[in-house]
């Protein structure tokens, strides 16, 4: 199992971006944690699975609170359709249960949200497959109910890394030091008001400058007086939904490798 503990700016993130759905009520908490789900999986893999085998298909709709970009699937894992079903109960990861709504989806990824920590345990994995196959196995059994719902026992999720190439451990987490919200200025020649680091970029993101591709972690920001060009005082709004605020109002963004860039005295 893989225990994920959500910070500020994730929290925020999978909250704002569920209401912008347009979910209310219980249906913005099941779209929340299922945000977390895939923040939680997203961390996995770059920890454990080399950057160019895996993709977060929903990683820039959840970065940028956009609720129109999302994939049928949620993530694409060595060449696998790869679903992030996430819930505060456990009963919920019953095959037939699973089956139901991702049948053409290669893997689903099973993780179990706590509550009283807003933590998340992801609990294994599972082929859509084999679940198929234990679904149409309990449609012939005859015995009790409790047991034809016994949930299938998942894959741990070490086992996730032996479909891929041999690799050695990975942790490919972020060198960046900042996070948006920080006022950043650059190290050398540096003139007027501090920058506002709107997003931080994956590593694996080939982001460029004057058509030249970086070979280091960038982050994205923005300026003072672009940001007050907006409807509303941007001062006031949370650091995790800066990016979606940019987004929205077309505010310009600049790009600058992490190394360039210093905190703001």
């Amino acid at each position: 199992m893989y225990r994920f503990e959500p910070d500020e700016i994730d929290a925020e993130r999978a909250h704002h971006q569920a209401l912008l759905q347009g979910c209310e009520g219980d249906e913005l908490d099941r779209k929340r944690i299922g945000n977390l789900g895939e923040i939680a999986f997203e961390r996995f893999c770059r920890e454990y699975l080399p950057a160019e085998m895996w993709t977060w298909m929903n990683e820039a709709a959840i970065r940028r609170c956009n609720p129109e970009s999302f994939s049928a699937y949620d993530f694409e894992i060595f060449d696998y359709d790869v679903d992030v079903k996430t819930s505060r109960d456990i009963s919920a990861f019953t095959p037939h249960a699973l089956v139901e709504n991702d049948s053409d989806d290669d893997i689903i990824v099973m993780v179990w949200h706590r509550d009283n920590e807003d933590a998340l345990i992801l609990l294994g994995w599972e082929w859509v497959q084999s679940l198929t196959t234990k679904v149409e196995m309990e449609g012939k059994y005859t015995g009790e109910t409790p047991a034809k719902l016994e949930p299938i026992a998942a894959s741990p999720m070490n086992e996730l890394i032996d479909l891929g190439p041999n690799t050695a451990h990975l942790n490919q987490m972020p060198e960046n030091p900042f996070s948006p919200g920080d006022r950043v200025e650059k190290k050398e020649d540096h003139r007027g008001d501090p920058a506002v680091v709107v997003e931080v970029l994956p590593p694996e993101t080939e982001a460029s400058i004057y058509g030249n591709t970086m070979e280091e972690e960038a982050v994205n920001v923005a300026f003072p007086g672009h940001l007050e060009e907006g409807p509303g005082n941007w001062e006031t709004i949370h650091s995790a939904k800066l990016a979606s605020y940019c987004d929205d109002q077309d505010i310009k963004l600049y790009t600058y490798k992490h190394s360039n860039l210093e905190f703001a005295a």
